[in-house]
């Protein structure tokens, strides 16, 4: 008898170690297919601006050129450049960014998670929207000068860098856009890495505090370090004598040719809707081939505070509902007739990259639904008042790209909808549609998350009056469609 008991004592001493190594192996596992699904979106990227130029490498290096050497503030359409007659280039852009991307997080042996999706998402989207294979290192280096000199892992830090590229425009602006400096000089590029650094130090010190504020009651935090950092060095420009004015961003010009360069992209949905269609109907494949579907069915009707959905429902399914929520952001601007263009292909790749890390529909449908409530009302008032017909100004609002940004990007205020339901996700909404427009000139449209500083301003406020009212997710008047407990 004590024979066996000593039998079974080493058996169990024997097999203990195996199930922390075997969540080892699935986490690897879940890293190696993440990396994979990157590689291959960036590869679909390319091969699609390959298909859009025509295949011709002078035209694609053409356009690369105009793209790289563009001031890029946050208003840049990359899939519309000047005097390129196609915009395969923004593509291109997008996969060669994705790829850096994937290379850092390998050789970094950053564990893919939630979050890291997101970021890379981000990079993926904001390609289209003023994000270069030149300009977005400067912010990435100051956060991990930051992250070094804190003494931490460079993994700990890849998403903050990746998300801190927000600010990738402040080296652009400074080399290629800014009056009192030559363009393109020796000492345009030395200011321009030098405030592009400053920017992801900032963003490095700024990110660690601000989830004390909003405690985690929007999944931009980045946008939020991103937005103040942005107002500091705004006006660090402006005190230098080298601002860039684009508080008027709309009549801004190209300082060699005289030319306007903020412009977007129209008529031109049914090509790109195709490219989004094949993009996340390929994230949607990957998922179900690799056995996500029963976790998704789980997913649709979740609602949290955020949180890395890789881990809680594993990388299958997270691809599938990055995918779900893409068409739905696609959908939505098709439903509005809005006009697809490279900044709405960010927003609805960050609506994708956050499906992995607290975004689903049940929480995102109602912000959205705010912002489109708030166009409406806002945009035919507002016609009245202007002796105009109601109805067509309330139109013209909703599907204009102001309110379409806004729309998609409330995503990032999924947590509200988490935790004090419905009726407060429209709301914020509401609250969001009214105050984006008019925080962009803080930070001299230099930082591309300005719908994250919206957000986080909104949720800061918002979040301790719901709580001061009582108000959750499991209250009924505080949940008119859906009941959560």
């Amino acid at each position: 008898m004590a024979e066996e008991k000593a039998a079974a004592q080493e058996n169990a001493v024997k097999e203990a170690p195996k199930e922390p190594a075997a969540r080892a192996h699935a986490k690897r596992k879940a890293i190696d297919r993440m990396t994979l699904a990157f590689i291959g979106l960036a590869i679909i990227l390319i091969g699609i601006g390959l298909y859009f130029s025509g295949f011709s490498f002078e035209k694609l290096i053409e356009g690369y050129l105009y793209v790289l050497t563009h001031p890029a503030i946050a208003d840049f359409d990359a899939l519309a450049p000047s005097h390129v007659d196609h915009f395969g280039t923004a593509f291109f852009n997008s996969g060669l960014l994705l790829l850096c991307v994937t290379l850092i997080y390998r050789l970094t042996n950053t564990r893919i998670s939630g979050v890291h999706t997101a970021a890379a998402m981000m990079v993926v989207g904001f390609s289209f929207y003023g994000k270069t294979i030149l300009n977005v290192w400067w912010p990435i280096i100051g956060v991990f000068l930051y992250t070094i000199g804190k003494k931490r892992k460079l993994s700990s830090a890849t998403a903050l860098a990746f998300f801190s590229t927000a600010l990738a425009p402040v080296f652009s602006v400074t080399v290629f856009g800014t009056a009192a400096i030559p363009s393109g000089t020796p000492q345009a590029y030395a200011a321009g890495m030098a405030l592009g650094i400053l920017a992801g130090l900032l963003v490095g010190v700024i990110a660690d505090h601000l989830p004390n504020i909003h405690r985690g009651y929007v999944l931009f935090n980045a946008g939020f370090a991103a937005g103040f950092a942005g107002i500091l060095i705004n006006a660090l420009r402006i005190s230098l004598n080298i601002g860039h004015g684009a508080g008027e961003r709309s009549s801004m010009y190209d300082l060699a040719n005289e030319t306007e360069y903020v412009f977007y992209l129209t008529g031109k949905n049914l090509p790109l809707g195709i490219t989004m269609v094949i993009m996340f109907g390929y994230f949607i494949l990957l998922g179900l081939i690799w056995g996500g579907g029963k976790n998704f069915v789980k997913m649709i009707g979740f609602s949290s505070k955020g949180g890395n959905y890789i881990q809680k429902f594993g990388y299958a399914a997270s691809l599938i509902n990055m995918g779900f929520m893409g068409l739905i952001s696609v959908a939505y601007v098709i439903i509005v007739r809005g006009h697809l263009n490279g900044l709405l292909f960010a927003c609805i790749f960050t609506a994708c990259g956050f499906g992995a890390n607290g975004n689903t529909a049940r929480m995102y449908l109602p912000t959205m639904a705010g912002v489109f409530i708030a166009a409406f009302l806002t945009g035919g008032i507002g016609g009245v008042i202007a002796g105009k017909d109601f109805f067509a100004e309330a139109f013209t609002k909703f599907s204009g790209r102001g309110m379409l940004l806004a729309a998609i990007f409330s995503c990032g205020l999924a947590p509200i909808v988490g935790v004090h339901g419905t009726l407060a996700g429209l709301i914020v909404g509401f609250a969001h549609a009214i105050l984006v427009p008019n925080t962009g000139a803080y930070h001299g449209w230099m930082s591309l998350y300005n719908n994250g500083l919206s957000l986080s301003l909104i949720a800061v406020f918002l979040h301790p009056l719901y709580m001061k009212m009582g108000i959750h997710a499991d209250d009924h008047a505080a949940n008119i469609w859906w009941h959560h407990k």
